[in-house]
């Protein structure tokens, strides 16, 4: 008798999604690896490492070295052979100023990644969206820093790559990516895109507001895709006090979700006892 599939899906959420390296070690604590996976946004950047076969902890460390503090991330990113932060600015005076979105994946990912998706360890798809056409697209094979740089692209913050189609953030189109995972016999999804949340008094700032509409908008999309598709397992950390740029609260966001960490193993737990008594095959 074979042992259960599991997939994995790690959602959207920008800064909020670091909290899935928490959700990653309740995996390992349990000596799990995912049979497939799908990631959207920051659920694809940190997917792939993970697909790529790091740990969590290899992941945590890595973020640490990163996001520890300012000075020591400006100090990787002028330093680092892979490009410098000059690289990262695109100053087309024709357009507003971007982030190289191809060059960020660049400076952010382990060099451990393979090149292409298709060589990951574990089978990845990375959810992006075509803009004009208004589509999802999922890319599983391909050069993984485009993929994963379509992925996180936001219009006038971070640029997609350079190609014959228009990419932006996969988060516009399928927040959390269950419905790439239905082969396998246990899903687990983690949904990190919150919810806004009152910060003071009066009315919340423009930013707030742009970030808090588009967090309702993939709650809701989210939402549509659990009643259409299979999902065994579905955790929200708790992420709603931390804005969606803060990526600098790297040990904060870990700490909270922390219960979530424990949650998910008590359910892969009872789940995979359940499929051990009753196999699916």
């Amino acid at each position: 008798m074979s042992a259960p599939t599991i997939g994995l899906a790690l959602g959207g959420g920008a800064a909020r999604g670091l909290a899935h390296i928490e959700l990653l070690h309740a995996l390992d604590d349990l000596g799990i690896r995912p049979t497939r996976m799908a990631g959207t946004s920051i659920g694809a950047l940190v997917g792939v490492a993970y697909a790529a076969g790091q740990s969590a902890k290899e992941i945590e460390d890595h973020a640490r070295s990163v996001l520890s503090n300012r000075l020591d991330a400006a100090r990787l990113a002028f330093s680092s052979g892979k490009g410098g932060v000059l690289d990262l600015i695109n100053l087309n005076p024709l357009a507003s100023p971007l982030l190289d979105g191809a060059q960020l994946v660049r400076l952010v990912l382990p060099d451990s990644v393979p090149a292409q998706l298709e060589l990951l360890p574990t089978p990845m798809t990375v959810i992006a969206c075509d803009f004009l056409a208004g589509t999802e697209l999922a890319l599983s094979s391909g050069p993984t820093i485009d993929a994963v740089a379509a992925s996180i692209a936001i219009p006038g913050v971070i640029s997609s790559p350079a190609g014959d189609v228009t990419l932006i953030d996969g988060g516009c189109v399928n927040p959390v990516p269950i419905n790439h995972l239905q082969s396998c016999d246990l899903i687990v999804a983690i949904n990190v895109t919150g919810r806004p949340v009152q910060r003071g008094h009066g009315m919340p700032r423009t930013p707030d507001l742009v970030s808090g509409a588009m967090q309702i908008q993939q709650q809701s999309i989210a939402a549509l895709q659990r009643e259409k598709h299979r999902c065994e397992i579905w955790i929200e950390p708790a992420v709603n006090p931390f804005r969606v740029h803060e990526f600098f609260k790297l040990d904060e966001i870990l700490k909270a979700a922390k219960p979530a960490r424990e949650e998910l193993k008590r359910q892969l737990e009872r789940m995979l006892e359940a499929l051990e008594h009753h196999p699916i095959r």
